[in-house]
């Protein structure tokens, strides 16, 4: 005995109605005009959502929790604070770049220790970073030094600003 799969489909309901719940597509629904806006009435009257519910200004959306009850992606601009502004990591850096100079010009050769021994008769430093190159390690011709106060900062642009150092003449911003 082979049993076709067709006839084993024939008894069975292949498309379902959401309005009645017949064996027809929703949009041939007969009772589509009758059935379809009383079910939005009924629901409304019972408190439930139909998805066509208008967002006050101020209401948190409701959406979004429970979309995200159900394993469903919810996209960032509807997640819970989405309407807050973003924390930066570190929210000290923004007094550091005050404080901070850049260095440009400066040979191959300079290293940190060079850096620090030009700077620190001007005032503490906080933080030297000297860009080089992760092959060679050799300097590429610019640093930024960060300061503890603005005002040494400043004493130290106009210190070395058209200094005359390893031969090059160093250019401080």
């Amino acid at each position: 005995e082979e049993e076709d799969p067709m006839n084993k489909l024939k008894g069975q309901k292949i498309v379902s109605c959401r309005i009645c719940k017949g064996d027809h597509w929703t949009t041939r629904c007969p009772y589509k005009d009758t059935l379809g806006p009383m079910q939005k009435e009924l629901a409304e009257q019972l408190g439930l959502s139909t998805g066509e519910k208008e967002k006050l200004p101020g209401e948190p959306e409701p959406v979004a929790a429970q979309v995200s009850k159900t394993g469903k992606y919810v996209p960032p601009s509807l997640r819970d604070g989405a309407s807050r502004r973003g924390e930066s990591m570190q929210p000290n850096r923004r007094a550091d770049d005050n404080a901070t100079i850049r260095v440009t010009n400066l040979s191959e050769d300079t290293r940190e220790t060079d850096l620090q021994e030009l700077f620190r008769p001007f005032g503490s430093i906080s933080r030297i970073y000297l860009a080089k190159d992760k092959t060679t390690g050799q300097s590429k011709g610019f640093a930024f030094i960060s300061f503890h106060r603005r005002e040494d900062a400043a004493r130290a642009i106009a210190g070395v600003s058209g200094f005359g150092y390893d031969h090059l003449i160093l250019n401080v911003e």
